[in-house]
């Protein structure tokens, strides 16, 4: 249970090589979410027992670090934001 009132619903989009394709997690997170991914990831520890990381959502099932993380290169028109397949390589 949150001891604490979430605030302004922000969304999360998780840009990386490893983010899983298409996938939305419907578990509530918020921003201390993303240090308690560092803290567990890299087995760091918590910064402290009070702090918020050791309460918040986890978002490792947003990866899939079994990849090897190399997604081929997306190129962007400018103009409209769409996929331009047509970017030079």
């Amino acid at each position: 249970e949150l001891s604490y009132k979430l605030g302004p619903r922000i969304p999360m989009l998780v840009i990386s090589p490893y983010a899983k394709v298409n996938f939305i997690n419907h578990s509530i997170t918020d921003l201390s979410s993303i240090l308690r991914f560092i803290e567990d990831n890299w087995e760091l520890g918590r910064i402290g027992n009070q702090s918020f990381d050791v309460k918040a959502g986890l978002i490792n099932n947003m990866f899939d670090l079994s990849t090897t993380g190399h997604a081929g290169k997306l190129f962007l028109d400018p103009t409209t934001g769409m996929q331009n397949s047509t970017a030079a390589k």
